[in-house]
């Protein structure tokens, strides 16, 4: 990940760049510079502008300018007994690029670009319960038709950093604003599973699997919470529907191995897990098909 403009590729990214007449264009090149001297004042002078979309672009233009040259690494620590290291930024320059992103935001609530990048620099900075009123705030002003698609992006970030408690929040705010989504509902059961919460991630994961009965994602992952409380027969049903649902093959290859060793470990048919092992699995994984040790001499 580079540590520098982290925030440019979701501020400026081409599609969501205005274009624009004059100079004001010219400061995503001055930014990725870091020219401060010649980006600062350009997008002052704009600021006030008569037309609203370059007032909004001039804030985006200072959030950037304000985290010029004051990257950092930062070192965390996650829910799963670790840590990670990422970039980030001095909290000074933090405080004053979202300053300007709140400001950008008033002006152009229906500015996706904005919002994506306040909840980016939230999350870079670990400022997790900040990101996730900004999640609250922006799901109220913001109507466009992508969302909540393009929130949802935030949940396997939030996971790959390993913030359980962050993730079910953040969705948990999602229902709210958007109930009865079974996307929703089925990464609110994942977050669950991951806090090992299994037994209240089965109904989340069992309402998501009845509104949206084709997505395999969430049928698998019941049947992984069926298999962690111990329902056997009911996590060996929802396997094999997870697997009927996945289109993607290596998906599905990886999917059929670890239901192989669920058949070996828990249906205890050895026969039967070793064929789906030596067909799905790696030669080292194949554990079904490996003959038991001979008894020691006595």
């Amino acid at each position: 990940m580079q540590k520098q403009f982290l925030l440019m590729t979701i501020l400026c990214a081409p599609v969501l760049c205005l274009s624009q007449s004059g100079k004001l264009s010219d400061w995503t090149s001055l930014v990725k510079k870091c020219d401060v001297k010649t980006a600062k004042p350009l997008c002052e002078s704009y600021v006030n502008s008569k037309d609203v979309a370059e007032q909004a672009e001039a804030q985006k233009c200072l959030a950037n300018v304000a985290l010029c040259g004051h990257d950092v690494v930062q070192l965390e620590g996650d829910e799963a007994g670790g840590g990670n290291i990422h970039g980030s930024y001095t909290p000074e320059a933090i405080d004053d690029a979202l300053t300007h992103l709140n400001l950008g935001i008033k002006i152009a609530p229906q500015d996706i670009s904005i919002h994506q990048g306040r909840l980016h620099l939230l999350e870079v900075s670990g400022r997790y319960s900040e990101m996730v009123e900004a999640l609250d705030n922006s799901c109220s002003v913001y109507n466009g038709t992508d969302a909540p698609d393009v929130w949802l992006a935030y949940s396997s970030e939030l996971a790959d950093l390993r913030q359980y408690n962050v993730g079910l929040a953040f969705m948990k705010v999602l229902n709210v604003h958007y109930p009865n989504n079974p996307d929703i509902l089925g990464n609110i059961g994942a977050f669950l599973s991951y806090l090992k919460r299994d037994d209240e991630a089965v109904p989340y994961l069992q309402k998501a699997v009845d509104m949206a009965p084709k997505d395999p994602i969430n049928a698998w992952d019941l049947g992984r919470e069926y298999d962690y409380t111990g329902q056997t027969v009911l996590a060996d049903k929802w396997y094999q529907k997870g697997l009927s649902l996945m289109t993607d093959p290596d998906q599905k290859k990886e999917s059929l191995c670890l239901y192989a060793q669920f058949i070996e470990k828990k249906l205890n048919d050895l026969s039967r897990a070793c064929k789906m092992e030596q067909q799905s699995c790696a030669a080292d994984s194949q554990s079904a098909c490996t003959p038991p040790a001979p008894p020691k001499a006595r």
